[in-house]
């Protein structure tokens, strides 16, 4: 990768660590479809400028759109709501990694490393001592929606690289304003058509703030330039650059949100990361040249 792609990798997963702290906060004035609906309505804005539909298989946006725009983002914010902490949460969506590693492998015909293996096995352990720290009941079924959230990346991971167009900006806009049908859809059913009109009329302008964040910068800008990476470079020399989203999200959620973490869960976190760095990182391909 040249020096300014890592640059922008290094960027966007330092933007995503923090983007949970902004999550866990309009979760509070938000129940999760109708957060999620409003965060795709923010991220397809830029439409109304990129207009024109990107030059790819229809097909590939539709799926981008269920996946990136929708289920992914609605999957995370449920295991939050159900008990999980945002900075743990930061840590297991990056098991995106193995899975897109995985993906990678089967769809894309890249050969994983032996090291990769190993990684995986040893992020497997680690995360089985994560587990073992979560409480039962509710946060456990936190636990496993933010797993499901991680393999839904993974896909649309994947989906980007099979659409084959260098348009990613339009490609993520459109992905997610198709994201808003279902997700709006899934808001009125579960939450009410008057209960939204209701939290809506009453919502902060830090919450309005939030939405904009979320959707626009994190969202909408975030894909756009993590998505453009992937179409430059290899997935698995990309992915592993959001290990510093948990690094960056779990310093956030603890100077901004007061979260602790005991022992046994660092512990945890430090055994996912050495997997994922010891899988993932090749550093042959990571040498600091110019951009061409």
């Amino acid at each position: 990768m040249s020096a300014s792609h890592i640059a922008l990798a290094v960027f966007v997963t330092v933007l995503w660590g923090f983007a949970f702290v902004v999550m866990r906060d309009l979760l509070d004035q938000l129940p999760p479809f109708l957060m999620a609906t409003m965060r795709v309505v923010a991220a397809g804005l830029p439409i109304l400028i990129l207009m024109r539909l990107p030059r790819t298989p229809f097909y590939w946006l539709l799926l981008l759109g269920v996946t990136q725009g929708a289920i992914q983002m609605a999957l995370l914010l449920f295991g939050m709501e159900f008990g999980m902490p945002a900075g743990l949460a930061a840590l297991v969506l990056q098991t995106q990694v193995l899975f897109t590693t995985l993906l990678a492998f089967l769809l894309l015909s890249e050969k994983p490393r032996w090291a990769q293996y190993v990684g995986i096995a040893i992020s497997l352990v680690g995360m089985a001592v994560i587990a073992s720290t979560v409480p039962g009941g509710a946060s456990m079924v936190g636990f496993f929606f933010v797993i499901l959230a991680a393999l839904t990346w993974a896909g649309s991971n994947i989906i980007v690289k099979l659409a084959g167009t260098d348009e990613v900006m339009r490609l993520v806009a459109w992905a997610h304003v198709l994201g808003i049908f279902p997700l709006l859809a899934l808001s009125y059913i579960f939450e009410g058509q008057n209960e939204i009109f209701h939290i809506l009329a009453g919502l902060s302008w830090r919450g309005v703030g939030d939405i904009v964040f979320l959707g626009l910068i994190s969202t909408f800008g975030g894909f756009g330039l993590w998505s453009y990476l992937m179409r430059k470079n290899s997935a698995s020399a990309v992915a592993p650059f959001s290990l510093i989203i948990p690094i960056s999200g779990m310093i956030s959620t603890a100077l901004l949100l007061g979260e602790e973490f005991g022992e046994v869960r660092i512990a945890g976190a430090g055994i996912v990361l050495v997997g994922l760095a010891f899988g993932t990182i090749r550093f042959s391909a990571m040498k600091w040249r110019p951009a061409r």
